[in-house]
């Protein structure tokens, strides 16, 4: 059985709390987590990190199948149910632009036909821009069998339904990047529009720096001047953080929003590991 590379649970949780919570699951491909928000008092009930190592003899459905059926508390009953897929084959396509029609020749077009998995599409709330992505389909067929009832998006779609929540700023330019443990979902913003929204595999801090200035440079953005927001796992003393500061002036760490109440087994672990994702849970 998987373990969880962290696991932060309030004790004695009753049905009465499950039978309020909005239940949220990103999975990609290394990594599954999920997060039980209590809706009545927007409190973090669990949160949880599985760090996968899959292989051909262990697909990545499989080792799902494994965490979802054996979890305790995802075989418990909740109020509501989302899958979130993190995966990077997607496409923002302008609302003007899109046709129901191009999904597979855009995807193919963008990122080739060696995957054959299941293409799926959505309108992003309060954008003017629909989400063309593609994801494994033993993965989604999976998730549907056990959860019957979750409603389903795409990370990037999220991402950018709780920037316009919570961070909009129309008068900055504004890099947001989530940290994997291995890869960097990337979200570029100049003055209030989409530039760029992407995730980059790295293997050291000089590829993450290479990237982000790359953005900055091919959008005419200043390193000096524009705010770069860090959230995922990265922490605070790291090289990592060091190697940002270097290029960067004006870094800060993802903070959960005060709507959320901050418990005190959240405070266990830096509060920027699972910010971005309890935002999600609030907005979704």
């Amino acid at each position: 059985m998987q373990k969880p590379a962290f696991h932060i649970e309030i004790a004695d949780i009753g049905e009465e709390d499950l039978l309020q919570c909005r239940l949220l699951m990103e999975v990609n491909s290394n990594s599954f987590s999920y997060v039980l928000l209590n809706q009545r008092n927007m409190s973090p009930v669990a949160v949880k990190y599985f760090q996968l190592d899959h292989t051909v003899d262990q697909p990545l459905a499989e080792i799902l199948r494994e965490i979802t059926y054996g979890d305790e508390l995802l075989k418990r009953p909740v109020k509501e149910t989302l899958l979130v897929y993190n995966f990077p084959e997607s496409n923002l396509v302008p609302e003007s632009l899109y046709k129901n029609d191009m999904n597979r020749e855009l995807t193919e077009l963008i990122h080739g036909n060696l995957n054959k998995g299941l293409i799926l599409n959505e309108k992003i709330p309060w954008w003017q821009l629909y989400n063309v992505y593609r994801i494994h389909a033993d993965v989604h067929n999976l998730l549907q069998q056990k959860f019957t009832a979750g409603k389903y998006w795409h990370y990037y779609s999220l991402l950018l339904k709780s920037y316009k929540m919570f961070d909009l700023n129309e008068e900055k330019d504004i890099i947001k990047v989530i940290f994997h443990a291995d890869k960097m979902v990337v979200l570029v913003l100049k003055k209030g529009q989409v530039c760029l929204m992407q995730t980059f595999p790295y293997h050291d801090t000089k590829d993450v720096a290479y990237h982000l200035l790359n953005c900055c440079h091919q959008f005419g953005i200043s390193r000096e001047e524009v705010w770069l927001m860090a959230g995922g796992l990265i922490d605070r003393q790291s090289a990592l953080s060091n190697e940002l500061y270097k290029y960067f002036l004006n870094l800060s760490y993802e903070e959960i929003d005060e709507s959320i109440k901050v418990t005190d087994e959240l405070k266990e672990l830096p509060l920027h590991y699972f910010s971005s994702l309890l935002k999600m849970a609030v907005c979704a």
